[in-house]
């Protein structure tokens, strides 16, 4: 990843800022579910959508709302009953009801530290998990392998906010919260940051820093994904090619994306999908 300017943050701040970062995300995923009930219908329009979410931040996690991961239940909830349930439940296995069953989210568990936090600790640990988060998009060449980044991100979360709150309290909240946070950042390390200042106080709460993006393309760059065609159709599913542009030149030809039609829907099937190029075209 190019250099860049370190952001500033004020640290009290941040764990208060990343739960709104993770309200504005829900938020955005109401949006999201909207649109998509329409552009689902139509495969290159998923296609683009699905590149589209990567290139525009580098957020490959969002992108599998597009994809067949989803087409059963919410990502979310995906990403609890396979890798956070297990962690947090002894000898659950995915599928299982939580009702009745007693785990490391147990109030009980929650010791002084967790329980007085007024957001300090809490960004404390999501700065630590950053530079693990960082390490795993990288080494993994972005999220096609998401079984390895979400089960060694949340092995790595575990043993940091016992280390910092001093207790094992954990629950889905506390992935959530810290991933949801360390994916903005990664983000904004791509696009770059204005400075901003809290409404009430008038504390800076972050800096203005060039992105990874922005020193390759330029301050005003534009990005954008566009459906090259089908390059094939067998009923049921088809392959769209994808180019990624980036100030009208042709950074990213013909990425095939993989789609399969289930009922009226068309979902992207991410296992026949490589994107590793879309998190290295800018480098």
């Amino acid at each position: 990843m190019a250099d860049k300017k370190k952001k500033g943050l004020n640290l009290k701040l941040y764990g208060i800022f990343a739960i709104l970062v993770t309200a504005a995300v829900l938020g955005a995923l109401t949006f999201f579910t909207y649109t998509t009930r329409y552009t689902a219908f139509d495969p290159e329009k998923m296609a683009v959508a699905y590149v589209d979410t990567i290139v525009q931040t580098g957020d490959g996690y969002n992108a599998f709302k597009d994809t067949l991961l989803s087409k059963d239940m919410k990502f979310g909830d995906y990403i609890r009953q396979n890798y956070i349930n297990p962690v947090v439940y002894e000898n659950y296995k995915p599928g299982d009801s939580t009702k009745g069953l007693k785990g490391l989210n147990d109030e009980s568990l929650k010791g002084e530290k967790t329980l007085g936090d007024n957001g300090e600790l809490e960004g404390k640990v999501i700065d630590t998990m950053y530079p693990v988060f960082v390490s795993l998009v990288e080494t993994n060449n972005g999220f096609d392998n998401y079984d390895a980044i979400f089960t060694q991100y949340i092995a790595e979360l575990q043993k940091v906010r016992e280390e910092v709150f001093g207790d094992k309290y954990f629950d889905d909240e506390a992935f959530f919260t810290a991933f949801e946070a360390n994916l903005a950042a990664y983000g904004e390390s791509l696009t770059g940051t204005e400075d901003e200042y809290d409404a009430n106080t008038g504390v800076q709460t972050k800096i203005a820093s060039v992105g990874a993006y922005q020193e390759k393309f330029g301050e005003d760059y534009k990005i954008e994904v566009v459906s090259a065609g089908v390059a094939k159709n067998e009923g049921n599913k088809c392959t769209v090619n994808v180019n990624v542009n980036v100030n009208g030149q042709a950074e990213v030809e013909n990425l095939p994306v993989t789609l399969q039609k289930i009922g009226r829907s068309w979902y992207v099937d991410n296992t026949a999908c490589d994107t590793s190029v879309l998190y290295t075209f800018y480098k």
